[in-house]
């Protein structure tokens, strides 16, 4: 007798068929799940990770603020600096510090305001336009402070300086140029009691800018924290620098006195100097002098949208903490911010934000009295100089 075929049935193929569609749904569901959780995951560690480099760079360099300079220079406020007004810019805070660079030393032999000539030697690197410069008379008995008019090369003799500016009847920094105040600046000669040193003063301005990546005005910009030196720049007013850091979105800087008090930084009021006694009132007004520490808020946000949030979800820069004791309702926690002052628009959704805080010690506004770097002059193929043996002149080897 014959065997009868038979196959599947209309029901089992619908069974099957479903259970199969059930399973591939939910491996999709589970698989998209994991790619949006690794996206995610992987813009917060982005966002970390600027955060990290920003704090670095910043505070590696914060801690030499003021490095053989007075401590009245190594910090300035420009006009459109905020501290009070939580409806400054993406609420950030400009921060703008010198210092010597210790790497630098040339040797003057003849200064004037139209330019600084130096010795054989030349300057030992190049140099750009902006250059602000130190020149210090032996035992700094007098210095002062120039900048340069234009680039030059490396072994230049001549460095030409911009000329001199007066506000008020007062001299203005880096303008200042006041070679005619000592003899010494214009002492010819080769002998260490003759050297005089000009020094490099590096800038460092960093500042919070929206940048429109996509071109698009009605989409929020992208922030990033960018840093100028004021080199080269054809505008100071409009000159961006270089960026450093992506997705830093908020700063917030505050400066901490000598007993541990914040302060509102006066560029106007009266500093202390090298000869003021410790206990002295100027030490405690609000001359950016008195800087002794500086606590750097910072917010960075993820470098990618989470897309499963929602437009209403993660829109706002948060708090970075209370209002300061010299405004209104002071203690009140200060409010997060829904639209940016900039721009006025919507601070994006979707984004992650990590807020961070560091507390940077600055010692050498602590300085009692100028440094005076020596170097020594001493030259030729024997000279063991820097090479394991003592300069016979008794100066040591600093400046590179």
């Amino acid at each position: 007798m014959a065997r009868q075929s038979r196959g599947f049935t209309l029901i089992e193929l619908m069974v099957s068929s479903s259970v199969t569609f059930i399973t591939v749904l939910a491996v999709s569901a589970a698989f998209l799940g994991y790619t949006q959780s690794f996206y995610t995951q992987a813009g917060i560690r982005g966002g970390q990770a600027s955060l990290r480099q920003t704090h670095l760079m910043v505070v590696r360099n914060l801690r030499m603020a003021g490095y053989g300079m007075e401590p009245a220079l190594a910090f300035d406020f420009p006009k459109d600096w905020h501290r009070k007004s939580i409806d400054s810019v993406n609420r950030s805070d400009e921060l703008l510090f010198r210092m010597r660079n210790p790497a630098y030393n040339a040797v003057a032999t003849k200064a004037t305001e139209a330019a600084i000539t130096l010795n054989d030697k030349g300057t030992p690197e190049a140099l750009r336009k902006g250059q602000i410069l130190q020149v210090m008379c032996p035992g700094a008995i007098a210095w002062t402070y120039a900048r340069l008019s234009e680039d030059v090369d490396k072994g230049a003799l001549v460095l030409p300086l911009a000329p001199p500016r007066a506000e008020s009847g007062k001299g203005v920094f880096p303008y200042l140029n006041e070679f005619s105040k000592s003899s010494c600046f214009n002492a010819s000669g080769t002998s260490s009691a003759a050297v005089v040193n000009v020094f490099k003063i590096d800038v460092y301005d960093y500042k919070v800018r929206l940048i429109d990546d996509d071109g698009v005005a009605s989409t929020p910009s992208r922030p990033y924290l960018f840093r100028r030196h004021g080199l080269g720049e054809k505008d100071e007013t409009s000159a961006y620098g270089e960026p450093v850091a992506e997705d830093i979105e908020a700063m917030r800087v505050t400066f901490v006195r000598e007993n541990g008090a914040p302060f509102v930084p006066d560029a106007t009021a009266t500093a202390p100097d090298y000869t003021t006694p410790a206990g002295d009132t100027l030490r405690q007004n609000n001359s950016p002098a008195n800087i002794r520490a500086v606590v750097i808020g910072l917010v960075a946000r993820s470098t990618t949208r989470d897309v499963g949030a929602s437009s209403n979800s993660m829109n706002q820069i948060p708090s970075f903490g209370r209002v300061p004791a010299d405004e209104g309702s002071a203690g009140a926690v200060e409010p997060a911010l829904l639209k940016n002052p900039g721009t006025n628009l919507n601070v994006p959704s979707g984004f992650r934000r990590i807020v961070s805080e560091m507390s940077v010690q600055i010692r050498n506004m602590r300085s009692s009295q100028m440094p005076v770097p020596v170097y020594t002059l001493e030259t030729g193929s024997s000279s063991t100089a820097c090479k394991g043996g003592l300069p016979s002149d008794n100066f040591n080897c600093a400046g590179g």
